[in-house]
């Protein structure tokens, strides 16, 4: 038989056919038995009703004849479930191209099945490689035409910097330092709290055990949540901690049983299937939890714990949140969501928010570090700046086109780019345009990651890398990154790359020689952002600003844990001038704003004319 010329529909009947002799099958063994490719019979698995997955490594398939799925298997989700896995693969694709499907899974802390069932069945949007495993790809245009001007946003020549805006970056002669607050944790006490983590512990309690703590980054967050599950489980409850990526099931499972050794500590997702009949704590990944309910002993308090809280509020990873859950704790430094899920999600299910601990509060009661800040210009050579500018130009037109005729919401960007993404597969020119629209914001972005002027600014930042402990360095894609940490391997700098693109272990032993000092420095896509422990960085260089407040606001927390000498932590953007990551012309306003507004001191400078100043001013022993 020519199974090439059999449609689509013809082969999925055949895969049928396979199910009369063996009740289950794998994708292999199917493709071996029909003489298919196993991607393809994969692509007919995951988007046909008539096929049900019954999980397994590999995934055992069976004939489910069009029928519902069984309540045995992966409960049903809304469209708007797929539609979410969907954003966030297009996202992470966008940032590097050719993962694998388990790649994929682990970058954004999702099943592989429903990163799998997504590939396969959205064909216009995603086409995979074959190789084992399937490396997968975006058909995004990798051309976009050139248009005529138009009145548009960046047409105009750009207006001169105000004096007064520059004025808003300076801020010298600083204030005495803070005393930073003793290590807290004796041999006979070692729960002793903050001042803040005990007022959020009192006030979680005193509203039924239910409520949210915002606080920044390495403030104390988990010595909060463990003071919460101590106090359960000397009741005789039990806890769940729900987490948003493995990184984080594994720091969580040792910071339990190395902070509380008496009790029965276990896991569930990345391979582990613990429950709670044999433990008194359970971590879980969202991705696990959203699939599996955990049951509680008859009369057994039950409490739930949300780190990074604000994850939890998607339209798939909503159903982690367990309702048998009485006690219900959220962690986050930003509980707030662009999509407004805090509402719909988080606040009826935690109730309200309980503490707010933001940087100054934290700054003044001396648990974390003070800063300074340093903002560093370069320039586009007159072929990038003329690129930028076509672009700018042809991003502006499509923008108002996505929002006048295809109904794309304006603000906030993200909700934007959420909207780009879901045309990607509508009508042809829905579709098209917001092709056009993805391929040329890449592309602008990628400009402004790698132009030739940030990796000659980093050079001359390497005296204050050697002044530093160690550094880290967030930059926007993996070639960025990858060139970024040539060069500072090329001036003698000790530096590795963390992104996606480096499995799981191998990420592990780049942070293990990090801790240990043997790495001085870590370029990073991502990676460290959220959910990663870098206590004794104290130089942060952001090379390639986010549009994303949150991510902004996690690449500050890297370096704002206290140091022990109580040196300030240190953080550097550096930006092209006269582009929209400008912050003289309004870029990142609102967090620039909150970070000037904590600083000791901040400053502009050029390089490498005032490189002997800059290094003065980020000296680390300079109180």
């Amino acid at each position: 038989m020519n199974l090439e010329s059999l449609s689509r529909e013809q082969k999925a009947d055949l895969i049928l056919g396979c199910f009369d002799s063996s009740a289950t099958l794998s994708a292999r063994a199917i493709g071996r038995i029909l003489g298919l490719y196993k991607t393809e019979v994969n692509s007919i698995l995951y988007s046909d009703s008539r096929f049900v997955n019954l999980g397994g490594t590999p995934p055992q398939w069976r004939r489910g004849d069009g029928a519902p799925r069984s309540e045995s298997t992966a409960p049903q989700r809304p469209e708007a479930a797929h539609d979410e896995v969907l954003n966030q693969v297009v996202g992470q694709l966008l940032t590097r191209t050719g993962q694998s499907a388990l790649e994929l899974a682990e970058a954004l802390g999702l099943e592989k099945s429903a990163v799998n069932s997504v590939l396969y069945a959205a064909t216009d949007t995603f086409v995979h490689r074959f190789s084992s495993p399937p490396l997968w790809f975006l058909q995004i245009d990798t051309e976009i035409p050139d248009e005529e001007p138009d009145e548009v946003e960046g047409d105009a020549e750009p207006e001169p910097i105000d004096p007064e805006a520059i004025k808003r970056f300076i801020k010298r002669d600083p204030p005495a330092r803070v005393r930073p607050t003793e290590v807290l944790g004796t041999e006979g006490d070692p729960f002793a709290l903050y001042e803040w983590q005990e007022q959020a512990l009192r006030n979680w309690k005193a509203n039924d055990y239910r409520g949210i703590a915002n606080a920044v980054t390495g403030a104390g967050k988990s010595r909060l949540a463990l003071a919460a599950i101590r106090d359960l489980v000397e009741e005789g409850g039990k806890c769940v901690v729900v987490v948003p990526t493995v990184v984080l099931l594994n720091q969580w499972s040792q910071l339990v049983a190395t902070s509380l050794p008496t009790i029965r500590v276990g896991r569930a997702g990345n391979g582990h299937e613990d429950d709670l009949h044999n433990h008194e704590v359970l971590i879980t990944t969202v991705a696990t939890a959203r699939q599996r309910h955990f049951d509680l002993p008859a009369g057994v308090t039950g409490l739930l714990v949300a780190d990074e809280c604000h994850r939890t509020a998607s339209e798939m990873n909503k159903f982690s949140l367990d309702d048998r859950f009485t006690r219900r704790l959220g962690l986050s430094a930003t509980h707030e969501r662009a999509d407004g899920a805090h509402e719909s999600v988080l606040m009826p299910y935690f109730d309200k928010i309980i503490y707010e601990l933001g940087y100054a509060d934290a700054i003044r009661a001396g648990v974390v570090a003070q800063v300074r800040v340093g903002f560093v210009g370069v320039d586009f050579t007159a072929e990038e700046a003329e690129r930028y500018a076509v672009l700018v130009r042809q991003l502006s037109k499509l923008r108002k086109t996505l929002i006048r005729e295809y109904g794309c919401r304006p603000a906030p960007f993200a909700l934007f780019l959420d909207d780009v993404i879901r045309l990607r597969g509508g009508k042809m020119k829905a579709g098209i345009t917001a092709n056009r629209w993805l391929s040329g914001w890449r592309e602008k972005r990628n400009l402004l990651a790698e132009t030739p002027a940030k990796i000659e600014a980093l050079k001359a930042m390497t005296p204050i890398m050697r002044d530093a402990d160690r550094s880290l360095i967030f930059t926007q894609s993996i070639a960025s990154a990858t060139a970024l940490n040539g060069a500072l391997v090329s001036e003698q700098i000790s530096s590795e790359v963390h992104h996606s693109q480096i499995d799981t272990g191998e990420r592990a032993e780049v942070m293990d020689r990090f801790s240990a000092g043997e790495t001085k420095a870590l370029v990073s896509v991502q990676t460290l952002e959220e959910g990663v422990d870098v206590p004794d960085a104290d130089l942060a260089l952001i090379v390639a600003a986010s549009k994303q407040t949150r991510q902004m606001i996690q690449r500050m927390g890297r370096v704002m844990r206290r140091k022990t000498d109580g040196r300030d932590a240190r953080f550097v953007i550096v930006f092209v001038r006269e582009t929209d990551e400008d912050p003289r012309l309004g870029a990142h306003a609102a967090f620039v704003d909150d970070l000037v507004a904590v600083a000791r001191e901040s400053d502009l400078f050029d390089l490498p004319e005032q490189s002997a100043e800059f290094r003065e001013f980020l000296r680390p022993n300079r109180f």
